[in-house]
């Protein structure tokens, strides 16, 4: 496999920090509008829409200031034949052949750590990249999204009960061990307890105490102190006073736990620190004495420089130089539990997860401790099997790429199940597969991009889908073949948890017995209201957080506009070519609807990435810082 090296003098040091988070290539893919596909809406033979978007939607109705979320009709399900043409009669002789649940950057965040970059908000104008004002509900929507999965529990197309569910990286927010605990527990079900530092009360950048570094840059659901100024989503977006809140947020609530088998993806999120800068290398340390420290910056003056990692560092250990800085900080209770997960930490709280609904381990084995293989493959169903791929670079950077060593192994698993049908997982997508830096442990294995990738997957028939998030959108496109051997494969992104539309997906695959797959994509919400009215938030229900957490996505400042997606990335029904007879027996003679397009051509790839370069120990905390920045405003590049 060729790639094309970056000599290290063409990487400085400012000009990688300072890129962090951003996509930096334009690539060129299929896109259906421009190839003039048809996506017909026409309804599948749906056994059970209940719970899901099939049955109704939640939206933000058209106003100014803060609206309040509605509940609307359902989403359209939309026939996609890029890759194949859909064949008449094919409800009637539909086999289900597996049933997926397809989570994804879940963002587990802890709101109260230290390490956090809210302060970096005070660069922009009126609000910048580093704080949500939902984060501190984080765990209340993921066990809500929970309790809709097993309220639902069968594909609504299909009927076929769930075979597993996939969370596709980013679970958590900043490769904090504490947050790790929380994520597990999520999906295993049981108490968790949403808090950090002293226990039971908040302390963070949300506090309504001017003696706390109150700084009127963040939503502060209390009123504002004495004769301090309402805070900027207050007076400028409408944002509402709950008192009482914070502390409602930070109690222990219950997770129902998923009753089906788990699996998990690495992110970059998972394993970087705030998903930028590695937190396991030489020099990573002054981050974890702020990760468990006492002291939590809360607002920097304009004149900070996010790039300039050592000053970051020696403000944040030292309160004189912030005071003197003209930055607020605030005193916190020192937590061990917030330092850094690594990649040991990782396995070892998988491997640690109850044996049911299991697999043990969830994917993760004892020997990839020493490897630091992140990578397998497992059974989705009896003929569909899983590959979950980690595409983290561990050297630091936002966007992800591969090693020789995964991709050959790639390879391994593919040719040695040629009568499987095969959906790969990873956190990357192909807009975001990019990212030249090295792997500080293994630097001298080149890092590849999506072009190599895509070479690889076109080659095997039997790949059909490439399931991903990163990107918080919902979006779906047809990867096709140029050669014109194989079928190609869809590629399928879903939104976040933590942003706009705090939505879930499910994922069908059916046999139409007629030469051809359907994969259908089912959007859920998460099992709480449209809306609720907080008459006294300091009693909040973990339902009614959940419910508030969407309502403040759907009206932050930053939100995303497109990341909802186009209807063709919503509810959908993807037909590809089958690449052999899946479920033996006889079937019927294909025939094309009079008016259904076939498959049209059109491809593109991303340029090779390999190289070298990396991050010097001490950077740590200024990556972070720089990549908060970009990382809020990654909104994909538009391929139309």
């Amino acid at each position: 496999m060729g790639s094309s090296r970056v000599p290290r003098s063409a990487v400085s040091r400012r000009r990688f920090l300072a890129g962090l988070g951003v996509v930096a290539a334009t690539p060129v893919v299929w896109d259906p509008v421009r190839a003039g596909a048809q996506q017909r809406a026409q309804l599948a033979a749906v056994t059970d829409a209940t719970g899901t978007t099939l049955e109704f939607s939640i939206t933000k109705p058209a106003g100014t200031g803060y609206v309040r979320l509605v509940e609307a009709a359902p989403y359209p399900q939309l026939v996609r034949e890029e890759l194949a043409a859909a064949q008449s009669g094919r409800d009637g002789r539909r086999v289900g052949l597996a049933s997926i649940v397809h989570l994804t950057d879940v963002h587990l965040v802890d709101a109260q750590s230290p390490s956090r970059v809210e302060f970096v908000d005070r660069l922009a104008s009126p609000v910048g990249g580093g704080f949500r004002p939902q984060e501190a509900m984080c765990t209340q929507v993921g066990s809500a999204m929970v309790q809709r999965i097993n309220t639902v529990a069968t594909g609504p197309v299909t009927g076929r009960a769930f075979d597993v569910a996939v969370s596709t990286g980013d679970n958590i927010d900043n490769q904090q061990r504490n947050e790790l605990d929380w994520f597990v527990q999520m999906l295993d079900g049981g108490t968790i307890v949403p808090d950090s530092g002293l226990i039971g009360t908040y302390e963070g950048v949300q506090d309504d105490d001017v003696g706390l570094g109150y700084y009127n840059n963040y939503w502060h659901p209390d009123a504002p102190p004495g004769s301090n100024p309402a805070d900027s989503y207050k007076v400028g977006f409408g944002f509402p006073e709950l008192p009482g809140l914070l502390g409602a947020a930070i109690a222990s609530h219950d997770s129902p736990g998923l009753g089906i088998p788990w699996y998990s993806s690495y992110g970059n999120h998972d394993g970087l620190l705030q998903g930028n800068a590695p937190g396991e290398l030489p020099g990573s340390a002054p981050f974890d004495l702020i990760s468990t420290g006492t002291v939590k910056v809360t607002g920097v003056g304009t004149s900070f420089d996010p790039s300039d990692a050592q000053s970051t560092i020696t403000s944040a250990l030292d309160p004189a130089a912030i005071s003197s800085g003209g930055a607020l900080f605030r005193t916190v209770t020192a937590d061990e539990s917030r330092a850094a997960a690594t990649v040991e930490d990782w396995i070892r709280r998988h491997l640690d997860s109850p044996a049911s609904p299991g697999p043990v381990g969830h994917g993760y084995s004892e020997d990839m401790i020493a490897s630091r293989r992140l990578y397998y493959t497992f059974p989705v169903s009896e003929s569909v099997l899983g590959i979950s791929m980690d595409t983290v670079n561990h050297g630091g950077y936002a966007e992800g790429s591969l090693g020789d060593a995964q991709l050959a192994w790639i390879e391994q698993q593919l040719t040695s199940n040629p009568d499987r049908l095969v959906v790969l997982f990873s956190h990357h997508n192909l807009f975001t597969l990019e990212n030249p830096f090295p792997d500080p442990f293994d630097p001298g294995e080149a890092r590849r991009g999506f072009d190599v990738l895509r070479e690889m997957l076109t080659r095997f028939p039997n790949v059909i889908a490439w399931v991903n998030g990163h990107s918080h959108v919902n979006r779906i496109t047809p990867v096709a073949d140029p050669s014109g051997q194989t079928g190609g494969f869809w590629e399928i992104s879903t939104a976040a948890h933590i942003d706009w539309p705090e939505q879930a997906r499910l994922i069908e695959i059916a046999d139409n017995r007629d030469g051809t797959l359907s994969i259908f994509g089912t959007l859920i919400e998460h099992a709480s209201p449209a809306s609720v009215e907080l008459t006294n938030p300091s009693a909040a229900t973990p339902t009614q957080l959940a419910s508030l957490s969407r309502e403040l996505a759907a009206n932050e400042p930053q939100v995303d506009v497109n990341a909802l997606g186009e209807p063709g990335a919503r509810n959908v029904e993807l037909l590809i070519g089958s690449p052999f007879d899946v479920t033996p027996g006889p079937s019927p003679t294909p025939t094309t609807d009079p008016g259904e397009g076939g498959p049209s051509g059109g491809g593109g790839s991303l340029p090779a990435t390999g190289g070298t370069g990396g991050i010097v120990a001490g950077t740590i905390l200024g990556a972070a810082a720089a990549g908060a920045l970009a990382l809020r405003r990654r909104t994909e590049v538009d391929p139309s």
